[in-house]
């Protein structure tokens, strides 16, 4: 049975527009008959090559002729090609698969979004509140509720990002669409806020650029000691570092090379943390990379020789996956998703030495993909691990750019892989449920209170059974 191994990067999700769009002249437009015939080339293929068609209908309820027809409903308030783009989004978006996306076929200053907004922003019982910022931004504090930004409600902007957001759960999709509304061609703010006690106010913020700066890194791996000798470690990614993978050519010994700085560290923090009675691992937002990490990290944690099989795979083998040039040679794959799966064994690791202590994990709606993986392989490999906070984003599966749409050109990314664990079960949409749920407070943004950490701190802190 064909396998796409994941070891390379899980991470391929949504298709971001080209940053250099916004310089971009307008982009054309398509008659109806054109833009229809694109929704049914774009239908026959998802029903054809998404792995997840079948079971995303009988488990989420996903239908992909009801999403074709209110695509096609749609079309009448569809002009250009930034419309159609939208629509094709919204589209995707409804199939609940947090790995695929949509490329637009032709640059469009209305898809570009190159700014983003220095603040991030939570949501609590239906409320948009302040949960950090980026530098000191008066009069804004965490904990203020936002109300409108440049004369339109929160309520409205969420409820356009949610339906342009892919996402494995509803929770997932939720936390995704929290990220998408920061995101926009706005370069200035003006803000309507609300803070605690009643008091209303207004106040105007440049956006920043949304692309980091040259030279600039993603957020570390950190460790440290907390109070009660108890260990904290910060994996915010399992993604390889881009510019080795890249000069590497992307090859499998290219991979290595690009995870090894990141190996490196985890060497360096459970040398630093082996002699602690207990671990917190903070896996918050950790959106996924290489499951070759994953497979790292696991050894540090688990008893990796009782368990080598991390996950199974399964291939949804067909005509349109055949055409994309790493799979041109496979001409004798049938083309259909066979029952059986092909096991996946974790890579071996030099030089690891297995944690003693208790383990405590910080989870929540932004885990997704290899991280995914991980959790899943963690919950059977050590089963006493204490996870704590939400529900995981629960996506797994080998996204590709399968179909490229005849007259848009856009280009439709999904899922061409089914994942099981080690329960036999799907990781795609069913995400682990913590030991121990945390829900923030409002309290919890106004103090500067971490509840998930304060929580597994004080679990850990009891005599184990």
């Amino acid at each position: 049975m064909l396998v796409i191994p994941l070891l390379r990067s899980s991470l391929g999700a949504a298709d971001a527009p080209p940053p250099e769009s916004a310089k971009s002249p307008p982009g054309p437009v398509f008659t109806r008959a054109e833009m229809e015939t694109d929704l049914e080339h774009l239908t026959v293929r998802l029903k054809r090559a998404w792995a997840y068609a079948d079971d995303k209908r009988s488990w989420l309820g996903v239908d992909i002729d009801a999403l074709h027809a209110a695509a096609r409903r749609e079309l009448e308030d569809v002009h250009d090609a930034e419309g159609f783009y939208f629509l094709v989004e919204k589209y995707i978006g409804g199939l609940m698969d947090g790995h695929a996306g949509v490329r637009p076929g032709h640059p469009s200053p209305g898809i570009s979004t190159p700014m983003r907004w220095p603040f991030v922003v939570t949501r609590l019982d239906g409320r948009f509140y302040i949960k950090a910022l980026e530098g000191a931004l008066a009069p804004l504090r965490p904990g203020d509720e936002l109300l409108s930004v440049n004369g339109v409600s929160l309520g409205d902007r969420f409820e356009t990002a949610l339906a342009r957001s892919t996402g494995s759960t509803p929770a997932g999709r939720e936390y995704r669409a929290l990220d998408t509304l920061r995101h926009g061609a706005e370069k200035q703010l003006r803000l309507q806020a609300a803070r605690a006690g009643g008091l209303t106010f207004t106040c105007e913020l440049p956006a920043l650029p949304r692309e980091a700066p040259p030279g600039a890194a993603e957020e570390p791996i950190r460790w440290k000691k907390l109070e009660g000798n108890v260990g904290y470690l910060r994996l915010p990614s399992f993604a390889p570092d881009p510019k080795i993978l890249e000069e590497g050519g992307r090859t499998p010994a290219a991979l290595q090379a690009a995870l090894e700085p990141k190996k490196t560290a985890l060497r360096k923090a459970f040398a630093d943390l082996m002699d602690t009675p207990a671990l917190i691992l903070d896996l918050r937002g950790n959106g996924g990379g290489s499951d070759a990490l994953g497979h790292c990290l696991a050894h540090f944690l688990c008893d990796t020789a009782a368990h080598p099989v991390y996950y199974a795979l399964a291939t949804r083998v067909s005509e349109d996956l055949r055409a994309l040039p790493e799979f041109a040679a496979e001409t004798n794959l049938p083309a259909s998703l066979g029952s059986r799966r092909s096991p996946i064994r974790l890579l071996p690791e030099k030089g690891v030495q297995r944690y003693p202590g208790r383990l405590a994990v910080l989870m929540d709606e932004g885990c997704f993909s290899a991280c995914d993986c991980f959790l899943n392989y963690l919950s059977v490999a050590a089963p006493k691990t204490l996870f704590v906070g939400r529900p995981n984003g629960a996506g797994a599966g080998a996204p590709r750019p399968v179909v490229t749409l005849p007259h848009t050109r856009m280009v439709i990314t999904f899922c061409v892989m089914q994942v099981w664990n080690l329960h036999d079960q799907l990781i795609e949409s069913r995400p682990l449920k913590p030991s121990v749920p945390v829900r923030w407070t409002l309290a919890d943004l106004l103090r500067g209170r971490d509840p998930d950490l304060e929580t597994a701190r004080r679990h850990l802190g009891r005599q184990p059974d």
